[in-house]
């Protein structure tokens, strides 16, 4: 069960993320997220010492929720590329909330910016692994980009015509068929 006190830090830790995302990076000062999280700025120094213990800590996070979406992708029944563009759809989940904070962290913090890296070659690395393929596990990262981009823009999953698994199947490499 969590605490109070891991209550409290996930608040500020969230206020801190969307405060990245709605102000890229400008708004995100102590005094912003303090006040966004509904606590002193003494309170957010007792959760995080300084802003680099911010940072560290949304890194973490976004970490640890890529690290939970390897293993689902790795282990998913469809496949891991099916399973991968699927989560284009996924607008405003945890994980992406995180990435996109990640994102702007990433302008001007080399570690964000290594995480973000690392997130991408681990996808690609399982799609790559699913597909046998480097090119086709390259075109199936761009086709997810794409469809998160529709939906990003329309605010909504975009439905698409597309049946992935049905695409994927037709343009995995003929040896594995």
């Amino acid at each position: 069960m969590a605490t109070h006190r891991d209550s409290a830090r996930e608040v500020i830790l969230t206020a801190f993320q969307e405060l990245l995302i709605s102000t890229s990076g400008s708004g995100a000062t102590l005094d912003a997220v303090a006040r966004e999280a509904g606590v002193t700025k003494g309170g957010l120094l007792y959760h995080f010492a300084s802003r680099d213990n911010l940072e560290a800590a949304l890194i973490d996070r976004a970490e640890a929720l890529a690290a939970d979406e390897y293993e689902r992708m790795r282990t998913a029944p469809g496949g891991a590329a099916s399973h991968y563009v699927s989560l284009a759809e996924y607008i405003n989940s945890p994980l992406d909330r995180a990435a996109l904070a990640m994102g702007t962290l990433a302008r001007r913090n080399a570690r964000a910016q290594d995480a973000v890296l690392t997130m991408r070659q681990r996808y690609f690395a399982l799609l790559d692994d699913d597909l046998g393929d480097a090119e086709l596990a390259r075109a199936t990262m761009l086709l997810a980009d794409g469809i998160y981009y529709d939906a990003a823009i329309i605010g909504q999953p975009f439905e698409h015509e597309l049946d992935i698994p049905a695409f994927l199947a037709r343009v995995r490499p003929r040896t594995e068929r």
